[in-house]
């Protein structure tokens, strides 16, 4: 399976075998061709499983057809209507009652595509040496006419569309069963997928919402085309795309919780923004003991849509949850780490989380050692529910060890908990999790490496048997972004030193969630040498990484592409690995923002298998298919000295010199480069080559001009990728390409005045330039994914999709004819968000600081009767908030529209609508749209300035904004930020791009829910919903009034007003006993929920209910002005209700108090609340994350003083509250 068309489906240059058929026309899209063939393939399968046949015959039509993708081709399925498509699935089902043969399979295939075949001349053309031999066909007879007196003996055909020629089989990838075992070419993304699927029954996919490239997307294809897994299952695996959003993976809590699916093996395919939206489902997961693995890409997508590697936070978010955490950082770790999660989740009845590298690993390219399917299906089967319940963490890591020994002999290598590299009498030990661990490699003497495998659970005691006893320092290297706390990883770190028999070594923290651009085996050096040399906290931002040694043997390419080149890296790699034997690794970035998305491509290869390839060397070539990408990238900071630079240009050598900028020319001399340039479009428009021929052309340019030890293997490569029925002819043209590219590459002489090129202030800009693509969302397939369409074909899909989507103005006329006849045209009065949103009242809207006070907390009450709005306690109500009413009429007036322009804007059809459901329109006025739908006051990101380019019709202006989103253009971009520019501003600033309404609406985003702790109980307040909110103002650097613009909107509401709402659930929930005590801590609005917990328990207690104690920690600046709701506490208290009422507000004296100071007092009191067994108490903490750390030692503190336990216990202690749901936090 890993084998797979992800290889061929990409390439360029595809080479019929006995074609037949009549190719598709030459204005046909291919993507469009294999869709259909798609859809016609689900088709035939959908009537043979529609004809209630028996089971064995069933069986049978599915293995007949399985066995015909092996011959038709994807142009003649796509070419059949549906009632041949009816005959063939008659013919099968005919066919499945007897035993029948290949000739029978063929002349079925025969039958049919004699009703398709087309008797018009098609005409296609090759290149033999200097002359041009077009074949002709037509019907059956074969016509060559050659303009050479050699002639061919026979012919051979360059297919235009890359794709359509290949059987079915070949483009889907099938075959899944019965792989052979060896080296094969795979991408990360694609080796997980493939193990998720072929041990899976059911398999869900949460795709990034921000790529068209992610984790799941293959899995969907092969599913779709009916692909067998490993398992023995007579039906192919189900893979159901879901949504990432609010409360995901409900459908995976049914799926563990049905009866039906009991028995069933159970994947998840997902990114890692789709983990925080499935915390509270996974805590319910990991309490059901189904065996569920979830397969997560991680990747931080910042409000540009660019990408960031070396951020795990998303993913670390769920490590309470009880889920076991796997880590893998190559792609061949991806693949046995991914069985190995499958093996311990079936071993152990427990659900586990492998996480991957979504930035690089995915993307990477690499020859991997596989295993057969079957083989790994029968592995995992002989595990299941292997391993004995473990009573601790330290059992159950032993057991998962003991799976990962068990599984070394079916993979070939050996994992452990924690994999210590380095001398035994290391003094220094980097702990690396995530990317970190491969350019964790020779950091310096006496320095050790320690790579988390498995993260959870965390054994204390493996962790320390893991580390050498000459310890000294401790550096924890890990992917997260945040600087504010500690890392959980240093967290369990430092704890685990609590154990250690000896002197305890420091431990420092380094948080590289926001330097992953950066990492590299140098600047990974130098971090460690900063660590050791400092006594204080690490500067990340100041490490300047040393500069890496190529090593030995390894040598490194670089191709810089654009949609409209070739992919000819992908072919280059598959060439070294499978006929040179190379070890390789296959990397890109890429950026979309550009027109022609710029994709850089780094190809790594060695002869030895055990090669270190690291993406920081420098490499000795480059090739640039796109002269632009000059003025855009400092290409030559990869480079080493003498390297050879390949430019496809139609520059000649003294153009060079005047196109390219004085920097680009000094260092070209410096570094002794040697240039060559070569212009494929003259030599394809001469030799009349299209799609297939330019891609070959592209490879042997390559090969000529980068190491004559690597032609001939390669060039024989090539004939090999190549199938014809005329090997000669063939070689033939593979010569004439060669020859070509011999006679056209011009080299050019250094100029004797480059080195003397004196660089001043104007070339500021060009040294400035980005050495690397910063990868943005992929709006392109890697060249080695599962894609079903090539690049351009996206591109065009992308583009076609959002014309589609684009709303039109109407006339008021047409909208009163909607209204009149509202039957015949289905009119409905709703809110936007149908389904999910309520209309609600003020009812009260009370602010509760002093007028006279610089902040402004209020409190507000919205009546309920008669919506169906329900709410939990510990909910959120998600206000929809408006724009100012005078600032949208502002902004209608200077866009020259009226308010009451109708807009008609088209609604996608919910992923969850009944089949057959049909688009429907929504209408309002441009005034409705801009103040209660778009966020037009909301900041913009990149992809607005670049959205605004095309429309700005002064050359100034868009030149501006071009720059803007430039790497030039970083600071201000960044100023503009501080400042909280608007849409509405940039569209004031830049006049002349000026889209239509609809086109406008289309690019702006949609103003998003603000959401609010409910700081009321429904049992107490049947018809009512109370919140407590701050409003939000901030002065920017400008000196101009900033306002949140949800809060500006509620604060000027009055009784009477409606607002549209929406539930949100939470985490914080009251215990289930109403006798267990309630141990609340609140800062600020963080009381709200608070407030919602006593109200429920008076409500309790009214009803004759016997409750437990209730203990209140408020915190908040002075009693004066910020004791919310200080009089309602107060009479809780005073009634016995609320227990325990505990305040610390800061600045009423001299010494700042927190409500950590009164907690660290209460000790012996939270000490038996807590862990009573007879009490059971539940501890909550709401508002801003910086006291979370504080509060959880004056916890750890009181257990330890109780309990008369080490910190280290305590901390378990917690550790297995927060598992049982009874130390619950909600920061901010």
């Amino acid at each position: 399976m890993l084998t797979v068309l992800h290889t061929l489906a990409n390439s360029a240059g595809l080479f019929a075998k006995n074609n037949t058929t009549t190719p598709a026309t030459k204005d046909a899209n291919p993507s469009h061709t294999i869709n259909k063939a798609l859809q016609n393939l689900h088709v035939v399968r959908k009537i043979i499983l529609t004809l209630n046949l028996e089971d064995h015959q069933e069986h049978a039509a599915l293995s007949r057809l399985d066995q015909l993708l092996d011959q038709l081709s994807v142009s003649s399925l796509a070419s059949l209507s549906y009632d041949q498509l009816q005959e063939l699935a008659d013919a099968l089902v005919v066919s499945s009652t007897s035993t029948a043969s290949s000739t029978e399979l063929t002349q079925i295939l025969t039958k049919i595509r004699s009703t398709t075949t087309t008797t018009t001349s098609t005409t296609t053309t090759i290149i033999k040496k200097s002359t041009i031999i077009r074949r002709t066909a037509s019907g059956d007879d074969d016509n060559v006419s050659v303009t050479s007196s050699e002639g061919p003996s026979s012919a051979v055909t360059v297919v235009d569309d890359d794709h359509l020629s290949l059987s079915v089989r070949s483009f889907l990838s099938l075959g899944i069963q019965n792989e052979a075992a060896g080296f094969q070419l795979t991408s990360g993304s694609l080796a997980v997928e493939h193990v998720a699927y072929s041990l899976s029954d059911l398999v869900f996919v949460y795709p990034s919402t921000a790529s068209q490239s992610y984790l799941g997307h293959a899995a969907e294809q092969w599913s779709k085309a009916g692909l067998a897994n490993a398992t023995g299952a007579s039906l192919a695996p189900q893979v159901l795309r879901m949504s990432t959003r609010s409360n995901a993976a409900s459908a995976i809590l049914g799926a563990v919780t049905s009866q039906e699916a009991k028995n069933s093996a159970l994947s998840t395919l997902a990114s890692s923004a789709a983990i925080v939206n499935m915390v509270p489902n996974l805590y319910q997961i990991a309490q059901s003991n189904t065996p569920v693995v979830f397969h997560v890409a991680a990747e931080s997508v910042d409000t540009d849509l660019n990408i960031h590697r070396g951020d795990y936070s998303d993913v670390l978010v769920a490590r309470e949850t009880g889920l076991l955490y796997l880590a893998s950082n190559s792609v061949q770790e991806a693949y046995d780490i991914s069985i190995l999660a499958h093996a311990v989740a079936s071993s152990t009845s427990q659900s586990v989380i492998h996480v991957l590298d979504g930035v690089q690993t995915t993307q990477q390219v690499e020859a991997i050692k596989t295993v057969k399917d079957q083989d790994v299906a029968a592995f995992i089967k002989n595990e299941h529910n292997k391993s004995a319940p473990s009573q601790d963490e330290d059992s159950l890591v032993s057991n998962i060890e003991a799976i990962f020994e068990r599984a070394a002999t079916l993979l070939g290598r050996r994992y452990k908990a924690f994999e210590y590299s380095g001398p035994q009498d290391a003094e220094t030990v980097v702990v690396v999790f995530g990317p970190a661990h491969s350019v964790a490699k020779n950091l310096g003497e006496k320095v050790g490496v320690l790579n988390i495998r498995l993260y959870r659970p965390w054994s204390f005691s493996h962790f320390l048997k893991a580390i050498p006893t000459t310890t000294k320092k401790v550096v924890v290297v890990e992917p997260v972004a945040s600087t504010a706390t500690h890392g959980p990883i240093f967290l369990d770190v430092s704890a685990s030193f609590n154990l250690w028999t000896g002197k305890r070594p420091s431990v420092v923290d380094a948080k590289y969630g926001l330097h992953g651009s950066s990492l590299s085996q140098g600047w990974l050096k130098a971090l460690v040498r900063q660590a050791v040399g400092s006594q204080g906290k690490l500067d990340l931002a100041s490490i300047v990484a040393d500069t890496e040694q190529p090593q030995e043997g390894v040598r490194q390419a670089i191709f810089w592409e654009t949609v409209a080149s070739a992919p000819v890296s992908a072919h280059v790699a598959k060439h070294f690995q499978s006929a040179l034997g190379y070890h390789i690794q296959h990397s890109s970035r890429v950026n979309s923002y550009r027109h022609n998305a710029v994709i850089e491509t780094r190809l790594q290869f060695s002869k030895s298998q055990t090669a270190d390839l690291t993406h920081s060397a420098l490499a000795d070539y480059a090739l640039v298919q796109d002269a632009s990408v000059l003025a855009e990238y400092n290409i030559l900071a990869s480079l080493k000295e003498g390297a050879v630079l390949v430019l496809n240009t139609s520059w000649t050598a003294d153009e060079l010199e005047t196109k390219t900028s004085n920097a680009f020319r000094s260092e070209l001399a410096v570094k002794q480069i040697r240039v060559l340039l070569i212009d494929f479009a003259n030599i394809s428009k001469e030799l009349g080559l299209s799609g297939a021929g330019k891609t070959l052309l592209a490879q042997i340019a390559f090969l000529k001009t980068h190491s004559s030890n690597l032609r001939e293997a390669a060039f024989d490569a090539i004939e090999r990728q190549y199938e014809t029925s005329n090997a000669a002819l063939f070689k033939d043209l593979v010569l004439a390409l060669v020859e070509k590219v011999d006679k056209d590459v011009i080299e050019v002489s250094q100029n004797p005045n480059w080195p003397s090129i004196v660089l001043g202030e104007a070339d500021q800009p060009a040294l400035a330039l980005p050495k690397h693509v910063q990868p943005t969302v992929r709006t392109t397939s890697n060249a080695f994914d599962g894609s079903l369409a090539n690049r351009r074909a996206n591109a065009e899909v992308a583009e076609e999709s959002e014309a589609v989507a684009l709303g039109k103005t109407w006339n008021w006329h047409k909208a009163a004819w909607q209204l009149l006849f509202s039957e015949a045209y289905s009119t409905r009065h709703t809110l936007s968000d149908e389904g999910h949103s309520y209309l609600v009242s003020i009812t009260e809207n009370r602010r509760l600081t002093p007028s006279t006070y610089d902040r402004n907390v209020f409190h507000l009450e919205f009546d309920t009767t008669g919506t169906g709005l329900r709410y939990e306690i510990g909910d959120a109500l998600g206000i929809h908030g408006w724009n100012d009413t005078q600032e949208v009429l502002d902004f209608i007036e200077f866009y020259g529209e009226k308010p009451d322009t109708i807009v008609v804007v088209p609604r996608a059809v919910p992923k969850n609508a009944p089949e057959g459901t049909l688009p429907r329109d929504q209408t309002n006025t441009l005034f409705q749209i801009l103040q209660q739908t778009s966020d037009l006051f909301g900041r913009p990101s990149k992809r607005f300035y670049a959205d605004l380019i095309p429309f700005a019709t002064n050359a100034a202006e868009k030149e501006r904004l071009a720059y803007l989103i430039s790497q030039e253009g970083a600071a201000e971009f960044k100023e503009r930020v501080d400042e909280t520019v608007t849409h509405a501003d940039i569209l004031r600033e830049f006049p002349s791009a000026h889209p239509s309404i609809p086109q406008l609406i289309s690019i702006l985003p949609p103003i998003k829910p603000r959401h609010y702790s409910i700081a009321s109980s429904q049992k107490a307040h049947p018809n009512s919903v109370h919140l407590l909110i701050v409003a939000v103002e901030w002065t920017a650097p400008s000196g101009k009034p900033r306002f949140g613009q949800c809060t500006r909107y509620l604060t000027g509401l009055g009784v009477g007003t409606k607002v549209t709402v929406s539930i949100k659930p939470s985490v914080m929930k009251l215990p289930p006993s109403p006798h267990q005590p309630v141990i609340m801590a609140g800062l600020g609005t963080g009381m709200a929920p608070f407030r919602a917990f006593i109200q429920e328990r008076a409500w309790q207690k009214a009803q004759g209910i016997d409750v437990g104690p209730m203990v209140l920690y408020f915190g908040s600046r002075n009693r004066a002005n910020e004791y919310l709701y200080g009089e309602e506490l107060e009479a809780y208290h005073a009634d016995g209700l609320l227990t325990h009422l505990r305040l610390a507000f800061s600045r009423d004296q001299r010494e700042k108090i927190y409500i950590q100071h009164k907690m660290a007092e209460d000790g012996k009191v939270l000490h038996k609340y807590m862990l009573d067994n007879q009490l059971n108490g539940h501890f909550y903490l709401c508002g801003p994350t910086w006291p979370a750390g504080d509060v959880k030692d004056a916890i750890v503190q009181s257990f330890m003083d109780g309990e008369q336990c080490a910190s280290v216990d305590a901390n378990r202690i917690v550790n297995k509250l927060k598992e049982e749901e009874r130390y619950v936090l909600e920061v901010y």
